[in-house]
């Protein structure tokens, strides 16, 4: 089990991590971490300057909120664009079909990775949402970062609101 002393310590742990936001969080609060309520939407080919990506290039919208496995708890909802034609196959098979978290699929697939920290969200993430996805004061933290993999070549844009039940697992300040 992770241990995070306060609120402003969560960002600080999620930035020390060399591992995935799956497993930070299973870790933090004790279960296994699915991807549930999954959205997945090709919003065509776009230029994107977070990923580099030009006009010839298709981009998956993907949402999810990131539960427990026993619990049910909500603990963070993502979006993510993933630029299709620089993941393999399988990944965007296990991300269309399962509830793994982008995190889990990364790792069991052995793709290698870095991320990011981005000022803001890619442009395309929200496409389309008239209201944003979590209110604001609703969420404990919120993130954006890019994934790119080793050759530094990005994979996606990921935003993270991390959401008030993860409150019991970071003590009082």
């Amino acid at each position: 089990m992770v241990r995070v002393e306060t609120r402003s310590r969560l960002e600080v742990a999620l930035e020390s991590t060399s591992g995935t936001v799956t497993n930070f969080l299973e870790q933090l609060v004790g279960e296994s971490i699915d991807a549930r309520g999954c959205r997945h939407e090709m919003i065509g080919s776009h230029t994107s300057s977070a990923l580099r990506s030009g006009q010839d290039q298709p981009l998956l919208h993907r949402s999810a909120t990131l539960q427990g496995r026993d619990s049910g708890r909500s603990y963070v909802y993502a979006e993510s664009v993933i630029v299709t034609s620089r993941v393999p196959a399988g990944f965007r098979h296990r991300l269309e079909t399962g509830n793994d978290p982008i995190g889990r699929i990364l790792a069991e697939e052995g793709i290698e990775a870095t991320r990011q920290a981005l000022a803001e969200p890619d442009r395309f993430i929200l496409a389309g949402s008239s209201e944003p996805p979590v209110a604001f004061g609703d969420y404990l933290l919120v993130r954006t970062y890019r994934i790119d993999d080793v050759t530094e070549t990005p994979l996606m844009a990921i935003t993270e609101w991390f959401l008030p039940a993860l409150i019991p697992f970071l003590p009082s300040q």
